[in-house]
Formats: C-alpha cells, structure tokens, sequence
C-alpha cells in the first residue's frame, strides 16, 4: 500500500463531495490558463507585481491526477490576488475576478487542505520514507481537522473539513491493526506508543513485540535446554538418560527456560519503551545502531520492521528518470551506464 496515493485519494474524493467547490476551482483554472496562454496577460501580471513591490511569481494550474495541485493553485491566486486582480481589471476579457468572500472562503479551504498537502509533500520529498511515520501522520491529520472544524465560519470549509475527517477515518479505519505498521511505529524511538490513536492497539503492539522478543530469546537457548526425545529403555529393560524421571525434568526445564525467556522479554521492551523518545528530525537507524548492544533482541525486528517503505514514489521517480534517460534516442546505453546515472546520481 502506498500511503502517500491513498491519502490523495481522501482528499479527492473529499473535493468532489463538496460540489460547491467546483465554481471556485473550474474559475481558477480559467484564469490560470488565460495567464499561462496569453503573454499580454502574463506581462501584464508581472507588471503590476513590480508595481506592487512583490516577487514575479507565476501562476499555477492544477492537474487532475495529482490533489495538491488543486491546493497550489488556489494557494498561488491567494497570495497573488492584489496584483492579480488590477491586471484582470486592465485586461479586455471575459474573466470574472474573485470577490473579496470568494478569498475569504479560498483561504478556509487553504486552512483545512494545509496539513494534507503538507503530508504529501513530505511523502513525495523524501528519499527514505518509513512505514513508521504513518500512523502518527494519520493521528496528527485527525487531531488538526478535529481542532480546526470548530474554528471554520464559512460553511462551505467546515463541509470540506467534514468530509476530510470523515473519509480519513473511514479509508484508515484498520491502519493500526497492520502488523508491519504498527510495529515500525513502536521501534521507532521518534514515536513508541505515543504515535497511536488508540491506546488499545499500542497495548496490542507491545505484547506482540514482547512474543516475537522472547521468541528470539528461547531460539537462543543452548541445545540442552531444549525438549529432547523420551528415555529409551536398555537392553536390561531399565531406562536410560536419567531414569524414570528423565522426561519429565526435561520439561519442567524447558518450561522454566519459556517463563524465564517471557520475563526477560517484558523486561527489555519495558526498559526501551521507558527510554526518553528522540527529536523527530532524527535518524531512528542511526539511533538503533548506538542502542544494538543495550536491547541486543530488539535490533534486528527494529531494523526489519523501520526499513518498510511507506510510499512507492521514490521508485515511481527511479522508473519516470528511467523513461527520460533510455530513449530511442539513447537506446545504446550500457547498463551499467544507465545504472549509474539512475541510481550513482546524488542529485536525482
């Protein structure tokens, strides 16, 4: 599951639940491809930027397969809509210009949009994004529309906003019951248990850690305190390997090395969990390498369960820089050329 395409799928299907919307947008894209076709228009812009002692800044038209275009289109005609709006005015065109409401209402659904088109663009940037940033990106997503819904005044973006927790809630209903997720989010020592919406499925994780840890501690036990195979009887008739009470001692054994490798596990994640949680803007890699030795059972599921991948971008970009660089153009490129410049290219 790519987390960054379902999350534009919420957004998407939250626009087109607000229908009231669709003015707003179809006006914008009007405007902006007048101004991108146009380059009466667009000088135009730019004068009056200059006049108005701002940055040259172009406009921006949305595309439909990606939702935070929509939201860098209307963001761009906000920020432009004083120098915007006196070029629209000296322009002979058949263009209505927005009203002061119609960007008082822009700026409300800019408001509700923000922490989504902030989530993608963190998504889409990284060269290395962890699973385990998605359940808390999914839990702080609820917790600013929670927040925000009772601050909107305009009732178009408190629908917007509606429809965006709803949808979250609904398309991300069973995130924290998925292992590789909910595990990534608890070794992550930016997060632990705090990264959860509901404390029940940050108990869930805990014990489920606790098993796998106590498994790799059991698996660890030397040969003889394994279960072995029962006593076999000697040519005398009497039992070897211990005597009659042989099998029994071996399982009582076994079992104390179960309960012990339990105790021992409950002690390590307790001990980690307990640990003071490290700056977000730091690497959780890095900081398990200087812990390997503290929580010896917990390094490799940590690293394991860390290296999943939360989005497919990266790669979709590897495959798009792919298409550009073998061409029928270039088609006589070596692999190891084409590989080198792909994968060796720090800039891509």
């Amino acid at each position: 599951m790519c987390f960054a395409h379902v999350l534009n799928l919420v957004v998407k299907r939250s626009l087109a639940q607000t229908p009231e919307l669709e003015d707003i947008r179809s006006r914008g894209r009007r405007i902006v491809g007048h101004f991108k076709s146009s380059t009466t228009a667009k000088e135009k812009l730019s004068e009056m930027q200059r006049q108005l002692a701002r940055p040259e800044h172009k406009l921006i038209q949305e595309v439909d397969t990606r939702w935070n275009s929509t939201f860098a289109m209307l963001e761009r005609l906000f920020k432009e809509r004083e120098p915007l709006g006196a070029a629209l005015a000296t322009l002979n065109i058949d263009l209505t210009p927005f009203t002061s409401e119609d960007y008082q209402a822009m700026h409300q659904r800019l408001d509700v949009l923000w922490p989504f088109h902030q989530a993608t663009v963190e998504l889409s940037e990284e060269k290395r994004v962890s699973a385990s940033k998605v359940i808390p990106l999914v839990k702080m997503l609820k917790h600013y529309i929670s927040s925000r819904c009772g601050h909107i005044t305009n009732p178009l973006g408190e629908k917007l906003a509606t429809n965006l927790k709803n949808n979250l809630c609904e398309k991300f209903a069973m995130l924290e019951k998925v292992t590789p997720l909910s595990m990534a989010t608890l070794l992550d020592p930016r997060f632990k248990e705090l990264g959860f919406c509901s404390q029940s499925s940050a108990q869930t994780a805990v014990d489920r850690l606790t098993r796998e840890c106590a498994a790799t501690m059991q698996v660890e036990l030397p040969a003889q305190a394994q279960p072995q195979s029962p006593p076999r009887a000697g040519p005398s008739g009497q039992l070897e390997d211990g005597g009659l009470w042989a099998l029994l001692d071996r399982h009582v054994g076994a079992q104390q090395q179960v309960t012990s490798s339990n105790a021992s596990a409950t002690v390590e994640v307790q001990r980690y969990l307990k640990e003071p949680h490290i700056p977000r803007t730091e690497d959780p890699l890095k900081d398990w390498v200087t812990h390997k030795v503290l929580y010896p059972h917990l390094y490799n599921p940590a690293i394991n369960f860390l290296c999943t991948p939360a989005s497919s971008m990266p790669c979709e970009r590897i495959f798009s820089k792919a298409g550009e660089v073998v061409s029928q153009r270039r088609n006589r490129l070596k692999p190891s050329t084409v590989e080198k410049i792909l994968f060796l290219n720090k800039n891509l």
